[in-house]
């Protein structure tokens, strides 16, 4: 079990418009789905929720800009669909490249 508690969103800051048609705010939906413990079974059942998630984009920009340049070390959780090593190398190529939207 993680320390992490709320729907993934709240994990952030209170709920922006596009937070507000997450999937994972379906109700529902237990937010610790979303820390799976780096558990297969687990991070496929949250991904499944995320592939379905009409604000995948915004999640994954706000989650890297709230997570910065940190090492997948000190990244929890699944959002958008991607493990903390994913965001990561997501974070490190938009970098490289000059793309981070902030």
């Amino acid at each position: 079990m993680s320390q992490h508690t709320g729907s993934v969103p709240d994990t952030l800051e209170p709920a922006t418009h596009w937070q507000q048609n997450a999937a994972c705010r379906t109700p529902g939906v237990d937010p610790e789905t979303f820390y799976p413990d780096n558990n297969a079974d687990g991070i496929e059942a949250a991904r499944a929720i995320c592939k379905t998630c009409p604000v995948v984009r915004a999640c994954l920009a706000e989650c890297l800009r709230h997570e910065r340049g940190r090492s997948s070390k000190s990244r929890f959780g699944v959002f958008a669909g991607l493990t903390p090593r994913q965001r990561e190398r997501v974070y490190q190529q938009l970098r490289v490249s000059g793309r981070l939207p902030w």
